[in-house]
């Protein structure tokens, strides 16, 4: 049997529990961990060097990072985010901080337009970004009454936001489905490289015959023509590209539907957003966290948003399908969820 995610690690006299874990380049393991006080600590485990365990909220890589407010997330050497009394602060590598205030400027500029709260640019540097918090409940606390209300604001203000007008071309990346079929296809690389979940060892080959299909699935999109244009043509249109439930909020007060985090905003076509929050609605069922029933009704939002959006049926099955193989491979590094991703990538095809 291949090697089970660890659920808990010791060093240096500590015994952390393990959030989840990304892979990194040469090897590297970076966890996400909480410690014996409940506070999070970031971990890397290098072939060469061992494990490093980082203080609270101090990052070399990070210098912006201080043990000040209440750490939310923290990926070694990448990327923290704290909420302080004024919002939350993002906390990048050098450089960063302006990729993320020019996707919060434009994608969050159309999705305020197009009826979303979103937040505001507070303050930046070189290695931070100050947004602004946003109003809502996220969606997995709702009452059945507020969720149905959620999905169907949702439903109405995202096409909206995908006809927005965009801004200059240089503004912004575009992702079409052959640089989704590179982001599968590395995820893959990762699963088999460090075995994750065990998968690589007791799925060789059922992996191999997924991601040929899938790579596959998104060429033939590449190569053919889509069948209604967006803003720019080409079926390019504003895209969040880590669109899912999370990062939805509710206000049952105003019945206004929060949007966060833009940073990985780009043009793509209209199925690849639509597909990631369909799918993600499939997980939260596997991991026990929604049923059924109020599946369907975020799923029927969506379908009324393909309507609206005029998303074609063969395309955005293709991207469900790519999206079931990259989360499966996603979820196999964290040691809670590993038999969802087994049951993700066993589903397919």
């Amino acid at each position: 049997m291949g090697a089970r995610e660890p659920q808990e690690i010791e060093i240096d006299g500590e015994r952390l529990v393990v959030r989840r874990s990304w892979p990194g380049k040469n090897g590297v393991r970076s966890y996400e961990c909480c410690d014996a006080s409940g506070r999070i600590r970031a971990l890397t485990d290098d072939p060469r060097r061992g494990l490093t365990l980082l203080p609270h909220a101090r990052d070399r890589k990070l210098p912006s990072l201080r043990p000040c407010g209440q750490l939310l997330v923290h990926r070694a050497g990448k990327r923290a985010v704290e909420r302080v009394s004024r919002g939350y602060r993002k906390h990048l590598r050098a450089g960063g901080s302006g990729d993320v205030v020019t996707a919060t400027h434009t994608m969050g500029g159309l999705a305020a337009s197009a009826g979303f709260a979103v937040p505001r640019v507070l303050g930046t540097s070189e290695h931070s970004v100050m947004l602004s918090t946003v109003p809502g409940v996220p969606l997995l606390e709702l009452s059945p009454e507020d969720w149905g209300r959620a999905w169907g604001r949702w439903s109405v203000a995202w096409p909206r936001l995908v006809r927005g007008a965009v801004g200059p071309s240089e503004q912004w990346q575009v992702h079409d489905a052959a640089a989704e079929a590179a982001v599968v296809a590395k995820w893959f690389e990762h699963v088999r490289e460090y075995d994750a979940g065990g998968l690589a060892g007791r799925f060789a080959e059922r992996l191999d015959e997924v991601e040929t299909r899938v790579r596959r699935d998104l060429s033939s999109l590449q190569a053919g023509s889509c069948c209604s244009t967006g803003p720019v043509g080409g079926g390019m249109v504003p895209a969040h590209r880590d669109l899912h439930d999370g990062q939805m909020l509710f206000d049952p007060a105003t019945n206004g539907v929060g949007l966060l985090d833009f940073d990985t905003a780009v043009l793509a076509e209209r199925e690849l957003d639509l597909a990631n929050l369909d799918v993600h609605l499939e997980l939260r069922v596997m991991q026990g966290l929604l049923g059924e029933a109020a599946a369907d009704v975020g799923r029927q939002a969506i379908r009324q948003a393909a309507v609206a959006m005029g998303a074609d049926a063969r395309r955005l099955e293709t991207y469900r399908e790519a999206t079931r193989a990259r989360l499966g491979c996603v979820y196999a590094f964290r040691w809670q969820w590993v038999p969802v991703a087994e049951r993700m990538l066993e589903g397919l095809g």
